[in-house]
């Protein structure tokens, strides 16, 4: 699949979203933009629940009588993450800081070689002279991203900017090819549920970074559950 270029200078792509029942199984078709996780596109977009279990969401529960009609809880559906996903358009730099400080926080903990993936280590920028240990590149740079490792589950709704992760991140790792990262990851699903929208993506480099990397945000945009390989 041919992914859009997601590099630092990617602004929103249009979402549009439109929930409807048909043959009475609930669909879903249009687009959702997560950032740098992936433009997520009709089948990728899936709601698992039926209508029985939706009725008794939290969401559905605070602002629907329990005898609604199906019509009425369809349009209070595309309202909700109507709403929802504009939070997510009007936050993409802190969804993207944040994507970015789980990403390289795994990398971290792992101590993942990325100078054998080819076309995302840039040997001219080493500072280290010619290294061949990886844990050379990670080691100096750890105690910082220990201290970023607060932004993990903290909001992204505006509440806490976040628009300076990136930046730090890329000063952190002059020898990671960020940007061909980016063109690189590949969106897998959303999932729309109780108050909250769950992703997964992968990478074009045998899965090496990025194996099925999962996420909740909830209404305030936060990341939980958040889990790689």
């Amino acid at each position: 699949m041919n992914n859009p270029v997601k590099t630092s200078e990617t602004k929103s792509e249009s979402n549009s979203l439109k929930i409807y029942l048909e043959d009475g199984e609930i669909k879903v078709h249009g687009t959702v933009n997560l950032g740098y996780i992936g433009l997520f596109k009709d089948s990728q977009i899936e709601i698992e629940d039926t209508l029985e279990d939706i009725r008794e969401w939290d969401i559905v529960e605070e602002h629907l009588d329990p005898d609604c009609s199906d019509d009425e809880l369809i349009d209070f559906l595309n309202h909700y993450f109507k709403r929802f996903i504009e939070k997510i358009e009007n936050n993409l730099d802190n969804i993207n800081g944040t994507f970015l400080l789980q990403v390289f926080t795994d990398m971290d903990n792992c101590e993942l070689n990325y100078m054998v993936i080819d076309g995302l280590f840039d040997e001219q920028k080493l500072l280290y002279g010619n290294e061949e240990d990886i844990a050379e590149i990670y080691n100096p740079v750890r105690q910082g991203l220990n201290s970023l490792s607060p932004y993990l589950e903290t909001p992204n709704d505006g509440t806490i900017p976040k628009g300076h992760i990136e930046s730090v991140l890329r000063s952190f790792y002059p020898t990671f090819d960020f940007d061909f990262f980016l063109d690189n990851i590949e969106p897998e699903y959303i999932e729309l549920g109780d108050g909250e929208i769950a992703f997964q993506c992968s990478d074009n480099f045998d899965c090496a970074i990025l194996c099925g990397a999962y996420a909740v945000l909830d209404e305030e945009l936060a990341f939980s559950d958040w889990h790689n390989f």
